[in-house]
This record gives structure tokens, C-alpha cells and sequence, in this order.
């Protein structure tokens, strides 16, 4: 902020009558003191022995328009400017004084000007139609009164600077607003460099973790199918070695040892299969073509390719409004189908099982559903694990740890989520979030593959 000025007492008189001039100057300018009058005032009534001093005006003269017009101009060159000027009207043989001022505002446009006239010369129309309407802009008659002239120059003067005052403000505020500006520049760049760079670290998260679950399905696939191929490679090279024995002269083959032989054999290529199989599935989820599902019907399906595993499990479906789904016939068949076979998994030592499916269509056009089980559930530091690819808490043999990886990425591929709430010997809840179908007909038949 600019320090604050003295007021400004600079005042231009322009008048072709010399006296004129004379006359503003003693109205104007600093009377001298009188400190004789100023002690006897004291002593005969009181009061203070000095009355306020007014220090006056600096009162200069110009006699044409174009002389005052000059000094306008110098005077703001040296930066020392007018606050007032006192322009007569009728000042033959150069300008008058409308043009006169018309000019001194293209000099100097903060200037107040008191028009000074003894004739009607001009109508105060056709002087602001010539100069615009301005606050800067007075009238004077003559002959004037002596004190209106000394209050008009207080009030000018004072007016001039306060407009001073505000142009300075105004300045530091635009440098303000400009540095503010460039500062909001600079932090914009800096914000959008640090989005852009966290836009990149972000990509390479998650370039990383698609390598990492690469990795991660890539170990567990070679640590499943490890067991059974060391299963049949180890049947298939005692079958090699007693056939060899046996053509080379040796003892005859004992036939029920052969046939256990076999039958491990077959056991580990059956779980490769299921294993090749359930790979294959794991990795077309998004082959088959989304289409209005039926709910019911997809239930049916599951339900019955399920109701091995599900035994006695008693199983209650609550479907309320939720008629369709928008999906894959096949991967919503085989959705539900594994959260079935894991309920009844959960279940085998439960003395009244039994398996809850609810689904409810919501106005956000979702619909909702939930497989509960009041099984043995899920302990707490599984439950974060369980739909990684190959972790499964079964024994051994009866279990590829895929089901639920698969259940996982139908979902995800109808942009739906799937979420599992569990309390261990309370069962669990697997809650499953699809898009609403918007087809009125159904427009596939049902399938199971």
C-alpha cells in the first residue's frame, strides 16, 4: 500500500481579466498572522492564545486556454498536478472555456474544474453534451462570494485527493490480484505436474500388480497341477518298469496292483482336467453375451447343478421384486452355482443347514443379492484371500481354489461387485451387486454350460 500525501493546494486560475486573478489570490492564499490580535483575543475571553492556522492555497495563473492547458501539462510531468482549476468561459481571442477544459481533462483526468461566468453563454446542456456528464465539473457565477470560492477549493481539493486515494488503492490492488494471480498460476502447474506424475506411479501400480497376480496365478497354477502330473508320472513309470520286468522274463503283473496303479493315475488327470477347465472359465469370463436374465431361472440351474453339495441343506429364496438381471446366462449360472457349492461345503457338519438367497431391486438400478449360510464361516484372516486365485481352505485334492476367482471376475465384468461378510461357527454372506435388466422380454433361452 502507498503511504498516504499530504493534501494537494495546488490550484490553476485561468481568467483574461488580470484582476480576476488578483481577486483568487486573496481569497486563497494564507492571510498573515496576527499574534498581537490572537494574545489580547486570549486575554479578554479566554481560549487558547492561537486560533488554527489555515496554510491557504498555491494559487497559479494562466490568462488564455491554451497557456493553462500548458501548465496542466507541465504540471503533471513534474509530478506535481492541479488539484483544481477555475476556468473562466469568455476568454477572447483563444479557446473558450468549455474547450478549454475539454482539453485540460485530456492532460490530466483526475483535475476538478469550477466554471466560472458572469453571462449564460452556454446551456448546461450544451456544455455536457460537449464535455459528458462528470462529477468533476462545477458552475461558478459571477461575481462570486468569497466564502463559497474558499469551500468549494477545501471540498475540491479534499474530493481531488481522495480520488487519488482510491486510484492508489486501486493500483495495489490490481498488483495484488497480479501477483495472487501468478502465485494460482504457479500452484495450478505444480498441481496438474503432480497429478500428471501421480497419474504415472499410479499406472505403474498397477502394471505391478497385474505382473504380481500374473505371477501369483502362474505359481499356483504350476503348484496344482505339480501333484497330480507327480501322481501319474509316477504310476506311469512303475506301470513302465513292471511291463519291462515282465517281457524281459520276470514275474507275471499282479492285476489288482495294476488296477490301483491306474485308478491314482486317472485320479490326477481327472483333477488336471478340472483344473484346465476351471483355468479356461477363469479366463473368458467376458466370452458369452450379456442379455436379460432371469433370475429364477438362473437360481434353478445353480440350484440343481449345486444339490450334490448342498445334501439336506434346506435352501429358501426371498427374490421380492428383483425379476431380471442384465448378464451372461452361463456366468451367472456358474456364479451362483460356486457360492452354492461353498455353502454346502460349509454346512456338512451343521445339524440344521440351510442356505438363504434374497435379492431386492433398488432405484440406483441395481439389484441386490445375498447367498447366507449358517455354516462353519470363514476365519478372519481368510477372508481377504479367499478370491485370490488357487486359495481355497479345503483338504487337499478336493478343491481347484478357482471358484471363487471366477466368481469374482463375472462379477467385475458386468461392473457389479461382490463382497463376503463372515463370523466364524455363525455361517457367511456373500452379497452380490448386478445390473438391473432393462429389456421387458427375455431375448435368450436358458443354457448350462
Amino acid at each position: 500500500m502507498s503511504a498516504p500525501t499530504a493534501t494537494n493546494r495546488r490550484i490553476l486560475v485561468v481568467d483574461d481579466n488580470q484582476a480576476i486573478h488578483q481577486d483568487f489570490r486573496k481569497i486563497l492564499c494564507a492571510a498573515p498572522a496576527s499574534t498581537t490580535l490572537d494574545a489580547m483575543e486570549a486575554a479578554l475571553f479566554g481560549g487558547p492564545t492561537t486560533a488554527p492556522v489555515d496554510p491557504g492555497f498555491e494559487v497559479d495563473s494562466a490568462y488564455q486556454g491554451e497557456e493553462g492547458i500548458a501548465k496542466v501539462k507541465a504540471a503533471v510531468a513534474e509530478g506535481r498536478p492541479y488539484a483544481l482549476a477555475f476556468v473562466d468561459i469568455r476568454m477572447p481571442p483563444g479557446l473558450d472555456g468549455v474547450e478549454t477544459v475539454r482539453r485540460l481533462w485530456k492532460e490530466d483526468e483526475d483535475l476538478q474544474v469550477v466554471l466560472c461566468s458572469a453571462y449564460s453563454d452556454y446551456s448546461w446542456e450544451e456544455m455536457t453534451q460537449r464535455l459528458g456528464l462528470s462529477q468533476r465539473l462545477l458552475i461558478l457565477r459571477k461575481p462570486f462570494d468569497n466564502i463559497e470560492v474558499r469551500q468549494l477549493a477545501h471540498a475540491l481539493s479534499e474530493k481531488w485527493e481522495l480520488l487519488r486515494k482510491s486510484h492508489r488503492r486501486m493500483e495495489d490492488l490490481r498488483r495484488e490480484v497480479e501477483e495472487w494471480t501468478r502465485e494460482l498460476a504457479v500452484a495450478n502447474e505444480r498441481l496438474r505436474k503432480e497429478m500428471e506424475d501421480r497419474a504415472q506411479l499410479e499406472l505403474r501400480l498397477v502394471q505391478a500388480q497385474r505382473l504380481e497376480a500374473l505371477g501369483r496365478l502362474t505359481a499356483g497354477l504350476a503348484h496344482e497341477i505339480n501333484n497330480p502330473l507327480s501322481v501319474i508320472m509316477a504310476s506311469v513309470g512303475f506301470l513302465r518298469s513292471e511291463l519291462d520286468e515282465q517281457l524281459s522274463g520276470g514275474q507275471p503283473l499282479d492285476a489288482g496292483e495294476m488296477r490301483e496303479v491306474c485308478s491314482d493315475a486317472l485320479l490326477g488327470a481327472d483333477r488336471i482336467l478340472r483344473i484346465v477347465n476351471d483355468f479356461r472359465t477363469f479366463s473368458r469370463l467376458d466370452g458369452h453375451p450379456q442379455v436379460r436374465v432371469d433370475l429364477n431361472e438362473v437360481l434353478d440351474h445353480a440350484q440343481s447343478a449345486a444339490s450334490f453339495n448342498l445334501g439336506r441343506a434346506q435352501v429358501v429364496r426371498d427374490l421380492g421384486n428383483a425379476a431380471a438381471v442384465h448378464g451372461s446366462e452361463a456366468g451367472l449360472e456358474q456364479l451362483f452355482m460356486s457360492l452354492l457349492n461353498n455353502a454346502g461345503y460349509a454346512l456338512q457338519s451343521v445339524a440344521e443347514p440351510k442356505v438363504t438367497i434374497t435379492a431386492r431391486e433398488r432405484e440406483d438400478g441395481w439389484v441386490y443379492v445375498e447367498v447366507k449360510d449358517n455354516g462353519t464361516g470363514i476365519a478372519p484372516e481368510h477372508l481377504g484371500r479367499i478370491f485370490d486365485p488357487f486359495f481355497t481352505t479345503k483338504p487337499p485334492g478336493t478343491g481347484t481354489g478357482l471358484g471363487l476367482s471366477i466368481c469374482h471376475g463375472i462379477v467385475s465384468g458386468l461392473g457389479g461387485t461382490i463382497e463376503v461378510e463372515s463370523t466364524p461357527g455363525q455361517g457367511a454372506t456373500f452379497r452380490v451387486k448386478l445390473p438391473r435388466s432393462t429389456e421387458t422380454v427375455a431375448t435368450s433361452s436358458s443354457s448350462v454350460s
